[in-house]
C-alpha cells in the first residue's frame, strides 16, 4: 500500500519499541533508515541483519545534547545523499507530581522530548525541502488528557502538538509536512512495570476496544501520516478509544 522506495528516514528512539516498529514498516515499504538510540539493542541489530547494512544504519548518540542531535541528521544525510523523513520517537517516562519531581528531572524531560525537535528540524530542513519531506513527532494521549503523577511527561508530550502545528504552518511552502501521533497504552518497555491488576482495569474500564495497543497499531497510523501528502499539522490519536471516555 505504501511506497517509500529509496527514501531515507532518520528515527530517534528507533532502536526499540514504537520507533523500531515504524522503522520496520518503512523498510518493508522500501525505505532506508537510520535508527538512533543511546545504546544499541538486539532488536535493532536483528533489524539490520534482516534488511542489510546498506539499508539500516544504527547511529548511537544522545539527542538531548544539541550538537549530537544536529550531527545525527547531518551525518545521515551526507552518508545517504538525502533525507526524506524525520521521526522523533525518543522519550521515556517521567513520573512525579509538581511537588515530588526534582528540578533536574523537569529540565531533562524537555531536553529529551521537546528540545531535540528544534535542532533536528533545523539540521534536516535543507534536505527535507528539496523534494518535500515528512516529519512525525510521537506524542501521547497523556499530552491530550489529564494523567496523575506525571506533570513533566504530560507537559512535554502536550508541547509537541503546538510545536508540530507551528512547524507545519511555517514550512508548508517548502513542501514539508509535520504531523503527530498520540499513542495510548501500548505494550512496550515503557509499561513494563504495570501490574496485572492495572492492566486488567485498563482493558475492562478504560480502553473501549478492550485490549492494549501494539507497536504495529501505532506504526500503521504513522505510515499514513508519513505517506499521505495532503495531511499536515494534524494529530492522530491511537488509543483504542481510551481518551474519549468521560470517566476512568
Amino acid at each position: 500500500m505504501y511506497d517509500v522506495s529509496d527514501k531515507l528516514a532518520v528515527i530517534t528512539g528507533g532502536t526499540r519499541g514504537i520507533g523500531l516498529e515504524i522503522a520496520r514498516h518503512l523498510l518493508t515499504a522500501g525505505a532506508k533508515v537510520v535508527v538512533n538510540g543511546r545504546t544499541s539493542t538486539a532488536e535493532a541489530e536483528q533489524l539490520q541483519s534482516t534488511f542489510g547494512k546498506d539499508r539500516v544504519k544504527i547511529a548511537l548518540c544522545d539527542v538531548s545534547k544539541p550538537a549530537e542531535a544536529t550531527s545525527l541528521v547531518q551525518d545521515a544525510a551526507n552518508a545517504f545523499g538525502r533525507l526524506d523523513i524525520l521521526i522523533h520517537s525518543a522519550g521515556g517516562p517521567v513520573p512525579g507530581s509538581v511537588l515530588t519531581l526534582t528540578a533536574d528531572s523537569w529540565m531533562d524531560a524537555f531536553a529529551l522530548h521537546v528540545h531535540p525537535v528544534f535542532h533536528l528540524f533545523r539540521a534536516a530542513h535543507p534536505w527535507l525541502a528539496k523534494k518535500g519531506g515528512a516529519v512525525l513527532l510521537i506524542s501521547s494521549v497523556a499530552g491530550l488528557r489529564g494523567c496523575p503523577n506525571s506533570v513533566a511527561y504530560q507537559t512535554v508530550k502536550g508541547a509537541l502538538i503546538p510545536l508540530a502545528k507551528a512547524l507545519a504552518f511555517d514550512n508548508a511552502a517548502a513542501g514539508i509536512r509535520v504531523n503527530v501521533v498520540a499513542p495510548g497504552i501500548i505494550r512496550t518497555r515503557f509499561h513494563a512495570q504495570m501490574s496485572d491488576a492495572a492492566r486488567d482495569h485498563n482493558i475492562a474500564n478504560r480502553i473501549l476496544l478492550r485490549r492494549e495497543g501494539s507497536t504495529s497499531d501505532v506504526a500503521e497510523g504513522a505510515m499514513s501520516m508519513i505517506c499521505n501528502e495532503f495531511i499536515t499539522g494534524e494529530v492522530l490519536t491511537i488509543d483504542g478509544g481510551m481518551s474519549m471516555r468521560v470517566t476512568a
